[in-house]
């Protein structure tokens, strides 16, 4: 199943939190499929570096990189497009809709965040996973 990854999710999972680790063990095994936005990314990688957590950034990149089934998508004029449908049509914060936008244009059916504003992706048919 194609599953986005918010950034909430990652930081979750760099905090080894157990919700995470078990959504991960699907990732691993090739039960699902990741897709993270590139600003999802570079939210991680700010959040690793203002801890002083250089190497872990730089781990968890190598491994998600190795894994078949784990998939960055940069922003491209069509995923801004949607995002600002978004942002306007739901009020959610800009970062949110273009994380929300790359999700929908890569065909996610199930969103996995710890930010409450991906509830809306609901509306949307999507299944919005806290953690």
């Amino acid at each position: 199943m194609l599953t986005g990854a918010d950034t909430g999710f990652l930081i979750s999972l760099a905090n080894a939190e157990e919700v995470s680790l078990e959504v991960w063990k699907t990732i691993v095994t090739g039960e699902n499929t990741l897709i993270i936005s590139t600003v999802s990314l570079n939210e991680l990688l700010v959040h690793f570096y203002k801890r002083g957590k250089t190497r872990q950034a730089k781990e968890f990149l190598e491994i998600a990189r190795e894994l078949d089934n784990v998939f960055f998508f940069p922003l491209t004029v069509e995923i801004a497009e949607l995002s600002a449908k978004y942002r306007y049509s739901f009020g959610i914060p800009t970062v949110d809709s273009l994380i929300l936008a790359t999700f929908i244009h890569q065909g996610c059916l199930k969103i996995y965040t710890s930010d409450r504003h991906f509830l809306v992706a609901e509306r949307l048919k999507m299944e919005v996973i806290l953690v």
